[in-house]
């Protein structure tokens, strides 16, 4: 395998041309930048897009997710086999190593029984931090799972038993595990048309007041009060229907359990633990509240230490992390006959063609065989395959036409080659 300084791109990105090792833009391309963004088009794709991702406490204020303690090594064991893989996209076949020259691909891991077996950064430096997006969400259903795992969380029980603030709206009697699945029946669809940019939507109002998108008159300035405030559009349990919203409560009920910041909670709970290399950074754009559905950015080796958790050979040295419980939860815990509620039968959820068993715990998929993925906005993607004690991590951005990369069906294309087995 190429050693990463000499990783080759063979493409400018906007002024930023990546020779033989990007090290970053230029203080007058940075500056560009900085000058362009708004809270408005940060996230559209494109170069902006990209430098945004990689720098976001230039542009909101952070919580820090310290790390402490012994770093876990990730031994490099490089295979040509895995280098060489011959991969089916959307433009044909060809090896791995040549997709990563897509610009939508900005770096990419792959482990192997705790080795490192692969890792390119084509659009980005090791150390750099980049924006995880919602690949941010188990990290709090993994928070909830280790609650549960000490009995201090039943996720059979309302989540108003320990937010009594939801009593009386349509959260009320609305089960941990119905929130963990993003079945909570909620008003408050992310899948809607237009809801990022249309104020008169609940989701627009609802990442506004995190600071996320621009604030209107009707913007909530208690954003805990306005969400305990919201109704529900259907029964719980009856359909998978994604929105962060179940994540703001996720992380609500970790913070008053365990009368500690999110931050502090995902430091001590599961970053420190890990052996993570460097700090973690956390959006909280309004009186510290945090983005727990999307803000997180670390280094692309410690997203994949969080994913090795979940691991045999993670488990092994981290077993007070991810419980034999938590992991039975995610893995054969979920409901295959709400995933695909209100979809046309003819058209399930599928991934290269291949049945999504459930989603389960804030994880997108959950396959067959055991194997869990999270995807974020953008190409960002963690895939564990507990059986094959693999984990694949990856960081990306769009590009100018809106066109993210497509590592998530490479990863499980990747994972189910027998190259692991």
């Amino acid at each position: 395998m190429r050693k990463l300084a000499a990783i080759l791109l063979l493409a400018c990105v906007g002024q930023v041309c990546f020779g033989q090792q990007y090290s970053g833009p230029s203080l007058a391309v940075a500056n560009g930048f900085r000058n362009q963004w708004t809270i408005e088009n940060w996230d559209d794709g494109g170069p902006l897009t990209h430098y945004v991702f990689l720098n976001m406490a230039e542009f909101w204020p952070h919580s820090i997710i310290d790390r402490d303690g012994p770093v876990r090594l990730l031994a490099p064991t490089a295979r040509q086999d895995v280098e060489n893989f011959i991969t089916n996209t959307s433009a044909g076949e060809m090896f791995l190593q040549d997709y990563l020259e897509q610009p939508t691909v900005d770096a990419l891991i792959v482990l192997h029984q705790g080795r490192v077996v692969f890792e390119q950064y084509p659009r980005m430096r090791p150390h750099d931090k980049h924006l995880y997006m919602s690949v941010s969400k188990p990290f709090a259903s993994t928070l909830v799972g280790i609650l549960a795992s000490r009995g201090q969380i039943s996720i059979n029980e309302p989540i108003d038993s320990y937010l009594p603030e939801l009593k009386g709206s349509g959260w009320e009697d609305v089960s941990v595990l119905n929130v963990l699945d993003m079945a909570s029946g909620i008003d408050c669809r992310q899948s809607l048309p237009g809801v990022y940019e249309d104020p008169t939507l609940c989701y627009y109002q609802y990442e506004a007041g995190l600071g996320w998108l621009p604030p209107t008159d009707e913007t909530p300035e208690d954003i805990h009060a306005w969400v305990a405030s919201l109704a529900n559009r259907r029964p719980p349990g009856e359909a998978y229907e994604y929105t962060s919203v179940n994540t703001f409560l996720l992380r609500w009920l970790v913070e008053r359990v365990t009368g500690q910041t999110y931050a502090l909670a995902i430091e001590r709970e599961i970053w420190q633990q890990m052996g993570a290399e460097s700090d973690a950074l956390l959006v909280a754009p309004i009186r510290g509240v945090p983005v727990a559905s999307s803000g997180l950015s670390s280094t692309l080796r410690d997203l994949a230490r969080f994913g090795l958790l979940f691991t045999p050979t993670g488990r092994i040295l981290n077993e007070p992390v991810v419980s034999r419980w938590l992991m039975d939860n995610i893995q054969n815990g979920g409901r295959p006959e709400i995933l695909n509620t209100d979809r046309d039968y003819d058209d399930p959820r599928l991934v290269n063609g291949e049945p999504v068993f459930a989603s389960s715990f804030q994880w997108d998929w959950v396959m067959d065989d055991g194997d869990f993925f999270k995807g974020g906005y953008g190409g960002q993607g963690l895939y564990i395959s507990p059986e094959r004690d693999l984990v694949i991590a990856f960081f990306g951005t769009l590009d100018s036409n809106g066109e993210s990369n497509e590592l998530a069906t490479i990863a499980r294309q990747l994972a189910i080659s027998g190259l692991f087995d």
